[in-house]
C-alpha cells in the first residue's frame, strides 16, 4: 500500500466511524423505544434491522465523503440530521394510534399525516437525503472554488 492509498483508507474509516457512531446510538435508542412504547419482545428486532442498515449506509456514505471531499464535520452534521430524523420517524410510528378495524370496516380512512407516517417509502427516503445533502454541499463547495479562480 502507498501513502496515498493508506491516507485514504485511514480518511475513509474517520468518516465511516462518525457516520457508524451516530446510527449505533440512534440503533440503541430506537430499540428502548420499542421496548418502552411498543410491543417490548421485538425491540432486538428493531436494534438488528437498523444496525445492519446502518452499517451498509456508513459504508456507502463514507465511500461519498471521501470521493466528494466533503469535511468529517459535515458527515457528522448530515448523519445527525438522519439520526434524529429516523427517531422522530419511530417515534411518531410508534405513537400514532390507528383504528385498523374501523379502516377496515371501511368506516373510516387514514389521513394523510397517518399514510405518510405508515409509508414504507417515507422511511426510505430518510436514508436518501444524506447522499443528496453531501452532492449538492460538493457542488456548491465547487462552483465557489471556480469563482474564485
Amino acid at each position: 500500500m502507498s501513502l496515498n492509498q493508506k491516507a485514504g483508507w485511514h480518511c475513509y474509516f474517520k468518516h465511516w466511524v462518525i457516520a457508524m457512531g451516530f446510527l449505533f446510538i440512534t440503533a440503541i435508542l430506537c430499540s428502548l423505544m420499542q421496548y418502552f412504547l411498543g410491543i417490548d419482545i421485538f425491540w432486538f428486532i428493531v436494534f438488528i434491522f437498523i444496525g445492519s442498515l446502518s452499517l451498509i449506509f456508513s459504508s456507502l456514505f463514507a465511500w461519498l465523503q471521501l470521493e466528494t471531499g466533503n469535511s468529517y464535520f459535515s458527515t457528522g452534521v448530515f448523519v445527525g440530521f438522519l439520526s434524529v430524523y429516523l427517531l422522530l420517524y419511530i417515534y411518531l410510528d410508534l405513537t400514532l394510534f390507528i383504528d385498523w378495524a374501523a379502516v377496515s370496516a371501511g368506516e373510516m380512512q387514514l389521513s394523510l399525516y397517518q399514510k405518510i407516517v405508515r409509508s414504507d417509502f417515507t422511511f426510505w427516503l430518510l436514508f436518501v437525503f444524506p447522499f443528496i445533502f453531501s452532492v449538492a454541499h460538493f457542488s456548491v463547495r465547487s462552483r465557489i472554488a471556480k469563482r474564485k479562480n
